[in-house]
């Protein structure tokens, strides 16, 4: 395995355990480990040639599709915990009249 595809392996990783972080709800360190997985894609963008690149352009348009369906499940997440918080922000107030 080359060091660009052994990197590439990391990133593939990383974003399947960003997935069970959604799954988790664990949002705090979802939060956290998405931005570290953003530098680390950044990185390897950069580090690499576009020849290096193109070598491994169907491993990358597949890590896009998923990191896009990543950012769907996450934004649906952050609507819901919205929503939610709206809704117990009513109920309280609601209580907050009856008293």
């Amino acid at each position: 395995m080359t060091n660009i595809n052994a990197k590439l392996e990391v990133l593939f990783e990383f974003e399947k355990k960003l997935n069970l972080l959604i799954v988790q709800e664990e949002y705090e360190t979802f939060r956290q480990q998405q931005d570290l997985f953003g530098d680390l894609l950044k990185d390897f963008l950069t580090k690499h040639t576009e020849n290096e690149l193109l070598s491994v352009i169907e491993p990358l348009k597949r890590l896009k599709k998923q990191i896009s369906t990543l950012q769907e499940k996450a934004d649906n997440s952050f609507k819901t915990l919205k929503d939610k918080s709206l809704a117990l922000q009513r109920n309280k107030k609601k209580i907050k009249a009856y008293k």
